[in-house]
């Protein structure tokens, strides 16, 4: 009774000023957390088992022409739960996709910021059980996009590439084979994004990108490229602030680890200058013993991409260093240049006997484009696709080695589609692949949407007729 007069004398007045007092106490709150917020580890619950994909008999696989002897099972469209407008292809887009612990898992979401699809998060974690034959979905994460899974030992891990909470920390995401919960790992210190992840000699080293690059010119472009090292499992990290946009990939080499910026093109050449960069600019940095990383500027964006016209000139983005045999691959998205359009390319390097980097570019016909590179037990398996004619795409998987200056290549099979692959996983016998949108081209609008947009975002499983494939 006391408590009830006392609320009837404050009056609207005096609820008033409680009302402002706990705004004010909130916003004050919302602003001192991003400031205050420690480092820590949190576990990441999956949803409920009503909240769960529900299992279906997936269609007939949307491919065609597959080559002989060879059969295919649609897995579904896992991505069509999260997104499941039919303009929603880029989102649905499986950029990468890991086989780890009896199960295969999918990439997806949007990190860009611009487009009707704009940064498309949060995001699940979806895996096909092979035990259960069906999808499930492991956890949420707080990222715009997955682009990377990368297993190590018995974990799987997931570089977080736009992170939607505060940009005090950056993200790293691991899942245990003897654990059933994913861990996010938020310790990466003001990472923004984190595009690659590697070990080397005991280390953890991230590379990506960070809000404080440099100390001067306008506060909304300071950002610029970093690398991030951990001696401790990934639980401390040193950073080192380097003079470029992005650093995308960690090259792991005879040995030694490099790391590679985005390199520029006239629009980021033009950005770095007015920012009081480019004068100092060098794309690839070496890890010294030490922790520290030195600037490689013998090795130029010519040397990384050798046979492409305007190397050094035209923008390109070097991911999905794989290394085989001693050797490294990867792809490189390079942008137009004159007459020649934008594409993806794959090269590969070794060390030459005078400690240099020599690459080589894997030879692809004009209209090619290199989607994916994973490593198999003789070297690589290289995923293409090809644009035969509207909503059809010729992709294929051909088997890489490298031996001195010759690139063998032996073509394992073929198929049609309305989309290209965009993604490829093996266990050595089953192959699974993912369909996403064409690369280099607008995003699908609401209203403009077509039966090939439907079909982003389907994984198939292509095994060889005489064996049953891991999809039961």
């Amino acid at each position: 009774m006391y408590w009830l007069m006392k609320s009837l004398a404050m009056g609207q007045k005096g609820w008033s000023a409680l009302a402002a007092t706990l705004i004010a106490g909130v916003g004050l709150s919302r602003w001192l957390w991003p400031q205050l917020e420690p480092a820590r580890s949190l576990p990441l619950l999956p949803p409920w088992p009503w909240q769960q994909p529900a299992p279906g008999k997936p269609a007939a696989p949307p491919l065609q022409l597959l080559s002989k002897g060879w059969q295919a099972r649609n897995l579904g469209n896992p991505a069509a739960l999260r997104y499941p407008a039919c303009w929603q292809s880029l989102p649905r887009t499986p950029w990468d996709l890991a086989r780890f612990n009896g199960r295969l898992y999918v990439g997806l979401g949007n990190a860009a910021n611009a487009g009707p699809t704009a940064n498309a998060g949060p995001v699940p974690v979806l895996a096909y059980a092979f035990d259960q034959g069906r999808w499930l979905q492991e956890a949420t994460l707080s990222e715009e996009e997955i682009n990377n899974f990368v297993p190590h030992g018995k974990q799987l891990w997931i570089t977080g590439a736009d992170a939607r909470g505060s940009w005090r920390w950056g993200n790293l995401y691991n899942h245990s084979s003897n654990g059933a919960l994913w861990w996010q790992e938020r310790r990466l210190p003001r990472f923004i994004h984190a595009y690659d992840l590697a070990w080397h000699q005991g280390a953890m080293v991230v590379a990506g990108n960070v809000p404080d690059a440099v100390s001067t010119g306008p506060k909304t472009d300071r950002h610029g490229s970093a690398l991030a090292l951990s001696r401790d499992g990934g639980g401390s990290w040193s950073v080192q602030r380097l003079l470029g946009w992005r650093a995308t990939a960690l090259l792991p080499l005879a040995g030694e680890l490099f790391a590679v910026e985005a390199l520029p093109g006239p629009g980021l050449k033009r950005w770095l200058q007015a920012g009081g960069r480019w004068q100092n600019f060098t794309a690839v940095h070496q890890l010294r013993p030490d922790g520290r990383w030195q600037a490689r500027p013998d090795i130029s964006a010519a040397d990384l991409l050798p046979g492409v016209p305007g190397a050094g000139q035209r923008f390109a983005w070097i991911e999905g260093a794989t290394p085989a045999q001693n050797q490294l691959a990867w792809i490189a998205r390079v942008g137009p240049w004159g007459d020649d359009p934008a594409r993806r390319l794959a090269f590969i390097a070794k060390r030459g006997e005078s400690g240099r980097i020599q690459v080589q570019p894997i030879p692809l016909r004009s209209g090619v484009q290199a989607m994916d590179l994973i490593s198999n037990q003789a070297g690589w398996l290289l995923l293409t696709s090809e644009r035969h004619a509207p909503q059809r795409w010729r992709s294929q998987i051909t088997a890489m080695q490298a031996s001195g200056q010759r690139i063998s290549q032996t073509p394992q099979l073929s198929f049609e589609a309305a989309l290209p692959a965009w993604s490829l996983a093996s266990d050595g016998t089953t192959l699974w692949v993912g369909l996403g949108p064409a690369p280099f081209q607008p995003e699908t609008t609401p209203g403009q949407c077509s039966g090939a947009d439907q079909l982003s975002g389907s994984v198939v499983a292509i095994s060889p007729a005489s064996q049953p494939a891991k999809f039961e």
